[in-house]
């Protein structure tokens, strides 16, 4: 739904096992930098792939050295790359629920990352739902705006939970 929203996936070469884990990495950039093509999330997906997981390495969207100025523009920030996030869940059981090309067990889906990357699968793996976050107007606000608890990457029809956290 966002342009420029990509990821890379590394998949076990040789393996003809069709029902593989799938790991979801996030790159590290304080929420303002960095890219898929992170060379510690290279490392961690071709590491994974070569012991049996699927692995996909994610872009998300970026805010700006001003956003760390403003906690509530930073808010923004995190939830518009939680969005994507889900999105990138909800991807993969999209296309395992129509002809699985990438071979996954939906109900086997870890996501990881580090420094930002580990906040956004942080808040993706812990919070369940809109009112865990609790009544702060302007928490409500930033969410609602941002397509709600889902978010508005797209992808929709399809669960975002996870099965754990790296």
């Amino acid at each position: 739904a966002h342009g420029g929203l990509y990821l890379d996936v590394y998949e076990p070469l040789g393996d003809i096992e069709t029902n593989r884990p799938l790991i979801i990495l996030a790159h590290g950039g304080s929420f303002v930098a960095g890219s898929k093509e992170n060379p510690t999330m290279i490392t961690l997906c071709e590491s994974f792939a070569r012991k049996g997981y699927v692995t996909a390495s994610i872009q998300y969207r970026l805010g700006s050295f001003f956003d760390m100025l403003d906690s509530l523009s930073m808010i923004n920030v995190v939830i518009k790359a939680l969005s994507d996030a889900k999105s990138a869940v909800r991807y993969f059981r999209m296309d395992a629920a129509n002809g699985n090309n990438f071979n996954i067990n939906p109900g086997m889906i870890f996501f990881g990352g580090n420094s930002a990357g580990g906040v956004i699968g942080s808040h993706l793996g812990i919070l369940s739902s809109a009112a865990e976050l609790g009544s702060d107007q302007y928490l409500v606000n930033i969410l609602n705006n941002n397509g709600g608890f889902e978010g508005n990457s797209g992808n929709d029809g399809y669960s975002s939970e996870i099965n754990g956290i790296i």
